[in-house]
């Protein structure tokens, strides 16, 4: 028996939260952390949905969950912010940030 998450109003969640976290984290570079967080965002949606179903029914534990998300982390491309001078270090900081971010608002939409 499958369920009950409202993938788009997850989604829509995910999407407010790393513009955020980009305004947090960022601050210099809000815009770049922005356009970067949404495209990874948007490449990971389907897999991510079908993976919160999964995580919902019960499927997937949350460490399987978590590592799924963390695979993803190559995809995440934040040219804009190397281009704009940010060290490969604070890159990387903030790919975490959003990984982590991605886990801690499914786990919350879906009561883990």
């Amino acid at each position: 028996m499958a369920a009950q998450v409202d993938f788009a109003d997850l989604f829509e969640h995910l999407k407010d939260q790393a513009v955020t976290l980009a305004s947090i984290s960022l601050e210099q570079y809000e815009n770049e952390a922005k356009k970067g967080a949404l495209l990874f965002l948007n490449e990971i949606k389907e897999k991510l949905a079908r993976w919160t179903l999964l995580l919902a029914d019960h499927q997937l534990t949350t460490d399987d969950f978590e590592w799924l998300v963390n695979s993803q982390k190559q995809l995440m491309e934040m040219h804009a912010l190397n281009q704009a001078g940010l060290t490969t270090i604070r890159v990387e900081q903030f790919k975490n940030s959003v990984l982590n971010m991605v886990v801690d608002t499914v786990f919350s939409f879906v009561k883990i």
